[in-house]
């Protein structure tokens, strides 16, 4: 189970919620395991999630019912499955009504079946979740939810949701006493404490990101153009069973739009196993480095190690931040200024950010807690001369820190 239902709760109780509402395709993940074909598609509104405080009431997965069989590569922990009718309207011609409260549905038996073939365990596992929902359909996936939340008896109840607009819609289908509460950030700060099975994807997530970053910088020439190097790390990526994310240098290419010999640029490697992010960044010089160049990548190592020895429990993002920029400037890189410390998961920024007319502030220098993966995000740039960056991922356990990456030489000099 990805959920950390532990510090789901908790989080609930501090916001005084009795439910939470996902509609975003990764936090539907992260609370049922199940993944969408159309969350690659971004496709909105598909698929929902439930998840009510009360533990005594079922949490709810609503997809479409041509999806049933997807449940057999994503399974999910979630008993209560709602499907609803086939989302082309094309069935509604011939629709049943389940409940008086909710529209005509139309029922789904599933694909046809060849007769007299002998089906395979899997299509055979198809064809009984087709017919075990086909009388249970909703009209449409906001209808399915409606259900969801009015059996669960959360119509007067306090819901967070991540699109508080879903939870509109639902006041105005018959739900109107319930009070949406905008849980976008809250969906962010449970997850920013991880479970076991999250840490364990991240621990892989992070290696093969690590790896296919380095594979794609190696062996680079003269003249090469990004995309080279852009292909090098899909490959790698693919090859290890992860996802294509980005890896980037400066964030409008190659200031000289092809490497220069001498001339040192970073490497912004971010990429997918399972749906979750390993993130890693080093600085890349082809021919043999300046003495400034080797000074200024040392100053920032000293800078990372630093914040390795300070990191457990109790300290603050700000407290990481200051203690970096002062040791990297000690060990001779007196212009470096900026580090961004942040949780890495299913987003690469994991944590509570900003929405609406929020600011950075306190609210945003949060606590480090165990369990907390983390990357320490060191860039640098400097047009006219070059760009650095150093990037690696921890995570942090009851005194300390466990490394998530390799913590190699910050200068890779090919």
């Amino acid at each position: 189970m990805l959920l950390n239902k532990d510090r789901a709760y908790m989080i609930m109780d501090k916001y005084n919620l009795d439910a939470l509402v996902a509609r975003e395709h990764i936090n539907i993940h992260y609370l049922t395991d199940y993944w969408d074909t159309q969350a690659d598609g971004r496709w909105p509104y598909l698929v929902y999630a439930v998840l009510p405080r009360n533990i005594n009431n079922e949490p709810s997965l609503i997809i479409p019912s041509v999806k049933l069989e997807r449940l057999t590569i994503w399974p999910t922990w979630v008993k209560n499955i709602i499907p609803y009718s086939d989302y082309s309207g094309r069935e509604h011609i011939s629709g049943i009504i389940n409940n008086s409260d909710e529209p005509k549905s139309a029922p789904w038996s599933g694909w046809p079946v060849r007769k007299g073939s002998s089906l395979t365990k899997l299509e055979s596992k198809w064809v009984y979740l087709a017919n075990k929902y086909k009388n249970d359909m909703a009209a449409t996936s906001t209808w399915a939810l409606f259900r969801a939340l009015k059996n669960s008896k959360l119509n007067n109840k306090r819901i967070g949701s991540d699109d508080p607009r879903v939870l509109e819609w639902t006041k105005k289908m018959g739900l109107n006493e319930i009070q949406p509460i905008d849980a976008t950030n809250i969906f962010r700060e449970i997850r920013m404490v991880k479970s076991n099975q999250e840490i364990d994807i991240l621990r892989k997530a992070a290696k093969i990101n690590e790896k296919a970053c380095i594979e794609a910088i190696s062996k680079i020439n003269i003249g090469d153009t990004w995309d080279k190097i852009e292909k090098k790390y899909h490959v790698s990526m693919s090859n290890q069973g992860g996802r294509n994310g980005h890896i980037i240098t400066s964030l409008g290419g190659l200031p000289d739009g092809k490497i220069i010999e001498g001339k040192p640029f970073l490497v912004d490697a971010l990429g997918e196993y399972k749906n979750y992010f390993g993130d890693f960044g080093r600085t890349v010089v082809l021919g043999q480095p300046s003495k400034e160049l080797r000074i200024r990548a040392d100053s920032m190592m000293l800078g990372l190690k630093e914040a390795f020895n300070i990191i457990k429990p109790g300290i603050k993002k700000s407290e990481i931040i200051s203690k970096i920029i002062k040791t990297v400037r000690k060990g001779g890189f007196k212009e470096f200024f900026y580090v961004s410390p942040h949780s890495l998961g299913l987003e690469h920024t994991d944590q509570p950010i900003p929405l609406g007319p929020d600011i950075h502030s306190d609210n945003t220098d949060f606590t480090i807690e165990k369990n907390m993966v983390l990357n320490i995000d060191m860039p640098y740039f400097e047009w006219g001369w070059g760009t650095m960056h150093l990037e690696d991922t921890l995570l942090v356990n009851e005194n300390g820190i466990e490394f998530l990456t390799s913590l190699s030489d910050p200068l890779v000099i090919t």
